[in-house]
């Protein structure tokens, strides 16, 4: 509901009918519609946080880790387009507003993933992967360049599916890796 109404168009009783759950279970549980948006929320970004970390960590090369993430980012946001359109109504995509829209469990989770990119990226820069790139400018670009197209996805997907245009992002990023050190 959230991500077809936005927040102030979904209707706790609507939310309570589509879950088949009373709504006084609803109300059980959560204190109003806000703290229920934000259970929403962070429960839909910590499963994209794991879903991508179970498809990264396992790859043992730094740079093949930077170009896997794009496409388990892609796969997850088509996956979960409701949180996708979420996110791009509440934030238009400013990752300064997430606590403002998302709430502080969020946040947290979002500057945990944030911090794990750049990680990622700096062992890629100490594997010799990113040449002279400085490795937070190169994770900030790639998680921007991805939720900036997945957001676009959202507004003119035209039927595509996201993960038609990881390849396109990929190949940019994959060009600006150096060969990896033998």
């Amino acid at each position: 509901m959230f991500a077809e109404k936005g927040f102030q168009g979904a209707q706790v009783a609507e939310i309570a009918n589509a879950a088949e759950v009373s709504l006084n279970s609803v109300y059980g549980l959560f204190k109003g519609k806000e703290e229920l948006y934000e259970a929403v929320i962070h429960a839909a970004v910590a499963t994209i946080r794991d879903r991508v970390r179970d498809v990264v960590d396992p790859i043992p090369e730094p740079g093949e880790k930077l170009l896997r993430l794009i496409d388990a980012l892609f796969a997850c946001f088509d996956e979960h387009k409701g949180l996708l359109q979420i996110y791009g109504r509440t934030t238009h995509g400013l990752p300064w507003r997430v606590r403002q829209a998302l709430g502080d469990e969020s946040l947290e989770v979002f500057q945990a993933f944030r911090a794990w990119l750049i990680e990622i990226a700096t062992d890629a820069k100490k594997a010799g992967r990113l040449g002279e790139f400085d490795p937070e400018t190169f994770a900030l670009a790639l998680v921007g360049t991805v939720t900036s197209t997945a957001a676009h996805w959202v507004e003119e997907s035209g039927g595509k599916s996201l993960n038609d245009y990881a390849p396109r992002v990929r190949a940019l990023f994959a060009a600006l890796l150096t060969e990896p050190r033998k």
